[in-house]
Protein backbone atom coordinates (compact mmCIF):
# COMPACT_ATOMS: atom_id res chain seq x y z
CA UNK A 1 0.00 0.00 0.00
CA UNK A 2 0.80 3.67 -0.50
CA UNK A 3 2.14 5.76 2.13
CA UNK A 4 0.52 8.38 3.29
CA UNK A 5 -0.41 11.04 6.21
CA UNK A 6 -3.08 10.60 8.46
CA UNK A 7 -4.63 13.66 10.39
CA UNK A 8 -7.07 13.50 13.42
CA UNK A 9 -9.15 16.74 13.51
CA UNK A 10 -10.19 17.45 17.59
CA UNK A 11 -13.58 18.65 16.66
CA UNK A 12 -16.23 19.65 13.35
CA UNK A 13 -14.37 23.21 13.82
CA UNK A 14 -10.66 22.25 13.56
CA UNK A 15 -11.77 19.50 10.83
CA UNK A 16 -13.63 22.47 8.51
CA UNK A 17 -10.98 24.93 8.97
CA UNK A 18 -8.33 21.84 8.10
CA UNK A 19 -10.45 21.26 4.95
CA UNK A 20 -10.61 25.12 4.07
CA UNK A 21 -6.41 24.96 3.52
CA UNK A 22 -5.79 21.97 2.88
CA UNK A 23 -7.20 20.05 -0.40
CA UNK A 24 -5.23 18.36 -3.09
CA UNK A 25 -4.93 14.68 -1.96
CA UNK A 26 -7.13 14.70 1.24
CA UNK A 27 -10.01 12.15 1.96
CA UNK A 28 -11.84 12.00 4.57
CA UNK A 29 -12.41 8.23 6.20
CA UNK A 30 -15.07 7.29 8.41
CA UNK A 31 -14.27 3.57 9.12
CA UNK A 32 -12.30 2.70 6.13
CA UNK A 33 -14.54 -0.08 4.73
CA UNK A 34 -14.44 1.19 1.14
CA UNK A 35 -11.66 3.63 0.73
CA UNK A 36 -8.99 1.12 2.30
CA UNK A 37 -9.86 -1.43 -0.44
CA UNK A 38 -9.85 1.22 -2.79
CA UNK A 39 -6.26 2.94 -1.90
CA UNK A 40 -5.17 -0.90 -1.38
CA UNK A 41 -6.15 -1.37 -5.36
CA UNK A 42 -4.94 1.73 -6.25
CA UNK A 43 -7.72 3.39 -7.35
CA UNK A 44 -7.29 6.24 -5.04
CA UNK A 45 -3.98 8.51 -4.95
CA UNK A 46 -4.37 9.38 -1.12
CA UNK A 47 -1.68 12.04 0.19
CA UNK A 48 -3.65 12.32 3.37
CA UNK A 49 -6.72 10.67 5.24
CA UNK A 50 -8.75 12.60 7.80
CA UNK A 51 -9.56 10.61 10.28
CA UNK A 52 -13.38 11.37 11.17
CA UNK A 53 -14.25 8.37 13.46
CA UNK A 54 -14.37 10.89 16.54
CA UNK A 55 -16.84 12.89 15.07
CA UNK A 56 -19.34 11.60 17.64
CA UNK A 57 -21.94 14.70 16.72
CA UNK A 58 -22.60 13.10 13.35
CA UNK A 59 -23.64 9.53 14.70
CA UNK A 60 -27.38 10.07 14.99
CA UNK A 61 -30.97 8.65 14.19
CA UNK A 62 -33.29 11.32 14.84
CA UNK A 63 -37.29 12.35 14.31
CA UNK A 64 -37.83 16.33 14.01
CA UNK A 65 -41.13 17.79 13.02
CA UNK A 66 -41.95 14.33 10.28
CA UNK A 67 -38.51 14.43 9.44
CA UNK A 68 -35.80 11.71 9.99
CA UNK A 69 -32.42 12.77 10.43
CA UNK A 70 -29.29 10.11 10.25
CA UNK A 71 -26.04 11.55 10.91
CA UNK A 72 -23.15 10.67 8.03
CA UNK A 73 -21.28 8.71 11.12
CA UNK A 74 -24.16 6.28 11.63
CA UNK A 75 -23.42 2.96 11.12
CA UNK A 76 -25.60 0.04 9.00
CA UNK A 77 -25.80 -1.29 12.77
CA UNK A 78 -26.79 1.33 14.24
CA UNK A 79 -29.85 2.58 11.92
CA UNK A 80 -31.52 -0.68 11.55
CA UNK A 81 -31.43 -0.89 15.87
CA UNK A 82 -32.77 2.93 16.44
CA UNK A 83 -35.36 3.05 18.36
CA UNK A 84 -36.84 5.79 15.95
CA UNK A 85 -36.92 3.33 13.03
CA UNK A 86 -40.12 1.72 13.70
CA UNK A 87 -42.09 -0.85 11.92
CA UNK A 88 -42.48 1.68 9.02
CA UNK A 89 -38.61 1.58 8.51
CA UNK A 90 -37.64 -2.57 8.08
CA UNK A 91 -36.91 -1.43 4.91
CA UNK A 92 -33.91 -0.51 6.86
CA UNK A 93 -33.64 -3.70 8.17
CA UNK A 94 -33.59 -4.79 4.80
CA UNK A 95 -30.84 -3.45 3.60
CA UNK A 96 -28.76 -4.26 6.71
CA UNK A 97 -29.82 -7.96 6.22
CA UNK A 98 -28.46 -7.50 2.76
CA UNK A 99 -25.50 -5.88 3.60
CA UNK A 100 -22.66 -7.63 4.98
CA UNK A 101 -22.20 -9.52 8.23
CA UNK A 102 -21.64 -7.66 11.55
CA UNK A 103 -17.71 -6.77 11.19
CA UNK A 104 -19.25 -4.49 7.95
CA UNK A 105 -22.40 -3.22 9.68
CA UNK A 106 -20.71 -2.26 12.54
CA UNK A 107 -18.05 -0.25 10.62
CA UNK A 108 -20.14 1.12 7.29
CA UNK A 109 -21.61 4.27 7.45
CA UNK A 110 -24.75 5.98 5.58
CA UNK A 111 -22.23 8.52 5.27
CA UNK A 112 -19.54 6.62 3.45
CA UNK A 113 -22.15 4.47 1.40
CA UNK A 114 -23.51 7.36 0.00
CA UNK A 115 -19.97 9.05 -0.79
CA UNK A 116 -19.02 6.41 -2.42
CA UNK A 117 -21.33 7.01 -5.38
CA UNK A 118 -21.03 3.81 -6.80
CA UNK A 119 -23.71 0.53 -7.87
CA UNK A 120 -22.51 -1.13 -5.07
CA UNK A 121 -24.28 0.69 -2.73
CA UNK A 122 -26.98 -0.76 -0.80
CA UNK A 123 -28.54 2.49 0.91
CA UNK A 124 -28.46 4.68 -2.44
CA UNK A 125 -31.73 3.21 -3.98
CA UNK A 126 -34.29 3.24 -1.08
CA UNK A 127 -32.68 6.50 -0.08
CA UNK A 128 -33.64 7.98 -3.29
CA UNK A 129 -37.45 6.59 -2.97
CA UNK A 130 -37.51 8.35 -0.14
CA UNK A 131 -36.63 11.57 -1.71
CA UNK A 132 -33.87 11.81 1.05
CA UNK A 133 -31.69 14.99 0.33
CA UNK A 134 -28.00 15.88 1.90
CA UNK A 135 -27.07 18.74 4.23
CA UNK A 136 -22.95 19.73 3.81
CA UNK A 137 -21.09 21.98 5.53
CA UNK A 138 -17.90 24.05 5.45
CA UNK A 139 -16.12 26.73 7.37
CA UNK A 140 -18.27 29.36 5.15
CA UNK A 141 -21.83 27.83 6.06
CA UNK A 142 -23.83 24.80 4.74
CA UNK A 143 -26.34 23.93 1.58
CA UNK A 144 -29.11 21.23 1.19
CA UNK A 145 -29.16 19.02 -2.02
CA UNK A 146 -31.51 16.53 -3.01
CA UNK A 147 -29.90 13.38 -2.88
CA UNK A 148 -30.54 12.61 -6.70
CA UNK A 149 -28.98 15.67 -7.85
CA UNK A 150 -25.96 15.08 -5.25
CA UNK A 151 -24.48 12.03 -7.42
CA UNK A 152 -23.60 13.33 -10.34
CA UNK A 153 -21.91 10.38 -12.22
CA UNK A 154 -19.89 7.13 -10.28
CA UNK A 155 -17.41 7.86 -7.91
CA UNK A 156 -18.79 12.16 -8.65
CA UNK A 157 -20.76 13.97 -6.27
CA UNK A 158 -21.81 17.99 -5.83
CA UNK A 159 -19.22 18.15 -2.81
CA UNK A 160 -16.92 20.88 -2.69
CA UNK A 161 -13.75 20.10 -1.98
CA UNK A 162 -13.92 22.13 1.89
CA UNK A 163 -17.04 20.52 2.31
CA UNK A 164 -18.05 17.49 4.52
CA UNK A 165 -21.52 15.46 4.27
CA UNK A 166 -22.86 16.22 7.38
CA UNK A 167 -26.24 14.19 7.39
CA UNK A 168 -29.30 12.89 5.05
CA UNK A 169 -32.81 13.79 5.51
CA UNK A 170 -36.28 12.54 4.45
CA UNK A 171 -39.98 12.59 5.04
CA UNK A 172 -41.38 9.68 7.60
CA UNK A 173 -43.16 7.23 6.30
CA UNK A 174 -46.49 7.79 7.25
CA UNK A 175 -49.34 5.00 7.31
CA UNK A 176 -50.52 5.42 4.01
CA UNK A 177 -46.89 4.93 2.36
CA UNK A 178 -44.47 1.83 2.75
CA UNK A 179 -40.44 1.47 1.14
CA UNK A 180 -39.20 -1.59 0.42
CA UNK A 181 -35.97 -3.18 -1.04
CA UNK A 182 -34.33 -6.28 -2.70
CA UNK A 183 -31.39 -7.38 -3.83
CA UNK A 184 -30.00 -10.74 -5.83
CA UNK A 185 -26.27 -11.41 -6.20
CA UNK A 186 -24.33 -14.57 -5.97
CA UNK A 187 -24.89 -15.49 -2.27
CA UNK A 188 -27.37 -13.92 0.12
CA UNK A 189 -25.39 -11.72 1.95
CA UNK A 190 -21.95 -9.74 1.57
CA UNK A 191 -22.59 -9.89 -2.13
CA UNK A 192 -22.39 -6.94 -4.93
CA UNK A 193 -25.84 -6.87 -6.50
CA UNK A 194 -26.49 -8.14 -9.70
CA UNK A 195 -29.60 -5.80 -9.18
CA UNK A 196 -30.79 -3.94 -6.08
CA UNK A 197 -34.33 -2.13 -5.88
CA UNK A 198 -36.05 -0.16 -3.92
CA UNK A 199 -40.05 0.84 -3.82
CA UNK A 200 -42.09 3.58 -1.91
CA UNK A 201 -45.49 3.98 -2.48
CA UNK A 202 -48.25 6.04 -1.10
CA UNK A 203 -51.83 4.32 -1.24
CA UNK A 204 -55.39 5.69 -1.22
CA UNK A 205 -56.69 3.68 1.76
CA UNK A 206 -60.39 4.57 -0.22
CA UNK A 207 -59.81 3.77 -3.39
CA UNK A 208 -56.54 1.49 -3.32
CA UNK A 209 -55.05 4.10 -6.28
CA UNK A 210 -51.42 4.95 -5.61
CA UNK A 211 -51.16 8.67 -4.89
CA UNK A 212 -46.83 8.20 -5.53
CA UNK A 213 -45.10 5.93 -5.90
CA UNK A 214 -41.10 5.75 -6.41
CA UNK A 215 -38.93 3.27 -8.07
CA UNK A 216 -35.26 2.95 -7.78
CA UNK A 217 -32.84 0.66 -9.12
CA UNK A 218 -28.46 0.53 -8.29
CA UNK A 219 -28.37 1.24 -12.00
CA UNK A 220 -30.93 2.14 -14.74
CA UNK A 221 -28.90 3.87 -17.65
CA UNK A 222 -25.76 4.84 -15.98
CA UNK A 223 -23.56 3.71 -13.47
CA UNK A 224 -25.35 4.65 -10.53
CA UNK A 225 -28.72 4.28 -8.50
CA UNK A 226 -31.06 6.05 -9.93
CA UNK A 227 -34.76 6.13 -10.29
CA UNK A 228 -36.98 4.78 -13.10
CA UNK A 229 -39.53 7.41 -13.51
CA UNK A 230 -40.99 6.83 -17.00
CA UNK A 231 -42.10 3.75 -15.25
CA UNK A 232 -43.42 5.74 -12.09
CA UNK A 233 -45.46 7.97 -13.88
CA UNK A 234 -47.20 4.64 -15.72
CA UNK A 235 -48.58 3.35 -12.50
CA UNK A 236 -48.90 7.06 -10.73
CA UNK A 237 -52.37 7.55 -9.95
CA UNK A 238 -53.58 4.13 -10.97
CA UNK A 239 -54.61 1.36 -8.88
CA UNK A 240 -52.19 -1.70 -9.04
CA UNK A 241 -52.96 -4.69 -10.82
CA UNK A 242 -52.46 -7.49 -12.74
CA UNK A 243 -52.58 -5.23 -15.98
CA UNK A 244 -51.62 -2.26 -14.55
CA UNK A 245 -48.29 -4.42 -13.45
CA UNK A 246 -47.86 -6.02 -17.02
CA UNK A 247 -48.09 -2.50 -18.53
CA UNK A 248 -45.36 -0.73 -16.24
CA UNK A 249 -43.25 -3.87 -16.66
CA UNK A 250 -42.94 -3.38 -20.31
CA UNK A 251 -42.06 0.78 -19.62
CA UNK A 252 -39.66 -0.58 -17.35
CA UNK A 253 -37.64 -2.92 -19.76
CA UNK A 254 -37.42 -0.23 -22.27
CA UNK A 255 -36.28 2.41 -19.68
CA UNK A 256 -33.80 0.04 -18.68
CA UNK A 257 -30.60 0.41 -20.50
CA UNK A 258 -28.23 -2.17 -18.47
CA UNK A 259 -25.05 -3.55 -19.46
CA UNK A 260 -23.52 -7.35 -19.32
CA UNK A 261 -20.63 -8.10 -17.32
CA UNK A 262 -18.28 -11.07 -16.11
CA UNK A 263 -21.01 -11.27 -13.43
CA UNK A 264 -24.45 -11.37 -14.99
CA UNK A 265 -25.66 -10.41 -19.04
CA UNK A 266 -27.66 -7.38 -19.75
CA UNK A 267 -31.00 -9.68 -20.61
CA UNK A 268 -30.58 -11.41 -16.96
CA UNK A 269 -30.26 -8.04 -15.08
CA UNK A 270 -33.52 -6.75 -16.87
CA UNK A 271 -35.31 -9.62 -16.06
CA UNK A 272 -34.34 -9.75 -12.24
CA UNK A 273 -34.65 -6.05 -11.83
CA UNK A 274 -38.65 -6.76 -12.96
CA UNK A 275 -39.00 -9.13 -10.49
CA UNK A 276 -37.18 -7.52 -8.04
CA UNK A 277 -39.55 -4.49 -8.22
CA UNK A 278 -42.74 -6.85 -8.05
CA UNK A 279 -41.53 -7.97 -5.24
CA UNK A 280 -41.03 -4.82 -3.38
CA UNK A 281 -44.40 -3.10 -4.76
CA UNK A 282 -45.78 -6.41 -3.13
CA UNK A 283 -44.13 -6.08 0.09
CA UNK A 284 -45.17 -2.55 0.33
CA UNK A 285 -48.87 -3.29 -0.68
CA UNK A 286 -48.88 -6.42 2.30
CA UNK A 287 -47.56 -3.56 5.16
CA UNK A 288 -50.12 -1.46 3.56
CA UNK A 289 -53.24 -3.74 4.03
CA UNK A 290 -51.97 -7.02 5.45
CA UNK A 291 -52.78 -8.78 3.05
CA UNK A 292 -50.52 -10.89 0.87
CA UNK A 293 -50.94 -9.23 -2.72
CA UNK A 294 -48.87 -10.90 -5.58
CA UNK A 295 -48.48 -8.61 -8.58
Amino acid sequence: MRRFDMYIPEDMLDLLEYLDSHQKGVYLMANGSDLINRIQRRQVDAKTLVDLSGLSELNYVRKEDRIIRIGALTTVADIASSPVMDAHYDVFREVQAKFGGPSITNMATIGGNICAASSSEDFLPTLLVLDAFVRLRSKQGERIVRLEDFLKGKRMLDLRPNEILVETFFNEIDDDSACAFEKMGMRNSMIIAFVSSAVYVNVSKDSGVAREIRIAFNRVSGKIPARAKHTEDKLRGKKPSVQVIHESLLMLNSELQLSSDFRASRDYRTHVAGVLFRRALSKCLHRLTGVNVVV
